[in-house]
């Protein structure tokens, strides 16, 4: 019963994680929305199977990354106040990572999805 409760204590810090970046940054908020568009995509065009895991995949893992960006940022913040070349140039390039994933998975639901569409 003692590992359920701390079960429920890791959601209760992760739901708070959540509405933490949900708060605070825009990007995660458009992600977010972008990746509910997906999943009504996925459904209403009835993709499944492989296809279907491949988009959300895709689409997770930039979210991931939005999330590992905002660790990173605030990281830097912490160890580094002042805003120097080299803390803005990390943030720049994590800034970076997202901006790949997201046109990576923009273009796979483009390969996938775009067949699906009746014209």
């Amino acid at each position: 019963m003692n590992d359920l409760k701390k079960f429920g204590k890791s959601l209760s810090y992760a739901g708070r994680g959540l509405r933490e970046v949900w708060r605070q940054e825009n990007s995660f908020r458009i992600h977010i929305l972008a990746f509910i568009v997906l999943l009504i995509l996925i459904v209403g065009l009835g993709i499944n199977g492989v296809e279907a895991s491949v988009l959300l995949i895709v689409g997770s893992a930039v979210i991931v990354l939005e999330l590992a960006n905002s660790i990173f940022e605030r990281w830097l913040d912490i160890a580094s106040p002042r805003v120097g070349a080299q803390v803005r140039d990390a943030k720049d390039i994590m800034a970076a990572t997202v901006l790949v994933a997201s046109i990576a998975a923009v273009a796979v639901g483009a390969i996938i999805i775009i067949p699906h569409l009746k014209f």
